[in-house]
């Protein structure tokens, strides 16, 4: 049961040498909060609910009844996916009156309209895919300093983790009336980012690949080839951000101090930041370059325009009059360059 405007948060009942736990679901805008217990237990008991404050989402709930009747999650696999990140986490308040009083910089209403629907459409998508994802680059940073959105930022970033990448995320994007993919960069196991619009707006999702003790995501400019290392990541959080829940590291400051040098994204920029942890990494090859670009309408079709294939003959010194296949992947069979450019 949930409840408002109460200081109750457990209640431990012994019975037969056992102790029966009752936590206390705190309704917030549109989640349970679950606040630590505070209380004194025997040294052997360990809590699921109450070791740390967490939140949980409204579920769909089965009923069963014998002598008593109890309910449980539907989708008990799910649920216990989703318990794996719900620790939860604050951002700054202290940092975000500062951006307010001392920089004058204030949230943006008609930003906010413009995001947060598609936020939510991308996370449930995610959610159902059991696709593991958090808020990363400006909108962590958004999320930590601003306990909001940055609000001259241009675009949304989330991270995920690229063992965890199949083409069901493509196709709910595809088309998708809400946030619709609009480009696929990289290949699906190099680089890989898809770009989803909504056409106001644009929202990054940056597949983070391992390699021993790091992570790394992709980021092209034209043909080169950059890497942002990352740290491993073996646990995820959640926070709030606007009222609903979204995941995000569990040390969001070291995930910042790595992002941008150690305390330097506590001074807002606009223009002239830097990304500390980038390094160059190569430039894409011939073959690769043809299958490292897909650009598609909002109607989930291959773009074969001339805007989608100057994309690539712009940095390319053959004349390609065709985009040559739906995905960005390369094809297992040999394939043959198109002819030298006049």
């Amino acid at each position: 049961k949930s409840f408002k405007n109460t200081s109750i948060d457990h209640i431990f009942v012994e019975y037969n040498q056992q102790f029966i736990h009752l936590a206390i679901l705190h309704e917030e805008k549109s989640y349970f909060l679950i606040r630590q217990n505070t209380a004194q237990l025997p040294t052997d008991i360990k809590l699921s609910y109450g070791d740390t404050l967490r939140v949980m989402e409204p579920t769909d709930l089965k009923f069963t009844k014998d002598k008593f009747s109890f309910a449980y999650p539907r989708n008990v696999s799910h649920f216990l996916w989703l318990y794996n990140t719900s620790e939860f986490l604050e951002c700054n308040r202290t940092l975000a009156d500062q951006m307010e009083k001392k920089f004058y910089i204030y949230q943006n209403s008609k930003q906010v309209n413009l995001t947060i629907l598609p936020m939510r459409n991308i996370v449930y998508i995610l959610n159902k895919l059991e696709k593991h994802y958090w808020l990363a680059g400006g909108t962590l940073l958004g999320w930590y300093r601003h306990c909001g959105l940055i609000p001259y930022t241009k675009d949304v970033d989330f991270g995920l983790f690229a063992e965890e990448y199949d083409e069901n995320i493509r196709n709910y994007f595809l088309g998708n009336p809400t946030v619709y993919l609009w480009g696929a960069l990289g290949l699906v196991n190099d680089f890989l980012e898809f770009r989803l619009f909504t056409g106001r707006y644009t929202f990054d999702l940056f597949w983070a690949y391992r390699e021993n003790d790091h992570r790394w995501c992709g980021y092209q400019a034209q043909r080169v080839k950059y890497r942002r290392i990352l740290p491993l990541l073996p646990k995820l959080c959640s926070c709030d951000l606007f009222g609903y829940r979204f995941s995000i590291p569990c040390s969001p400051v070291d995930y910042l101090n790595n992002e941008y040098g150690y305390d330097l994204w506590k001074n807002p920029l606009e223009k002239n930041y830097t990304w500390t942890n980038i390094e160059y990494h190569s430039i894409w090859d011939d073959i690769s370059w043809m299958y490292a670009v897909r650009l598609y309408t909002s109607k989930g079709e291959l773009r074969q325009d001339k805007y989608a294939i100057d994309w690539i003959t712009n940095h390319f010194n053959y004349s390609l009059k065709i985009i040559p296949s739906f995905l960005n992947v390369l094809p297992n069979e040999p394939v043959t360059l198109p002819p030298v450019k006049n």
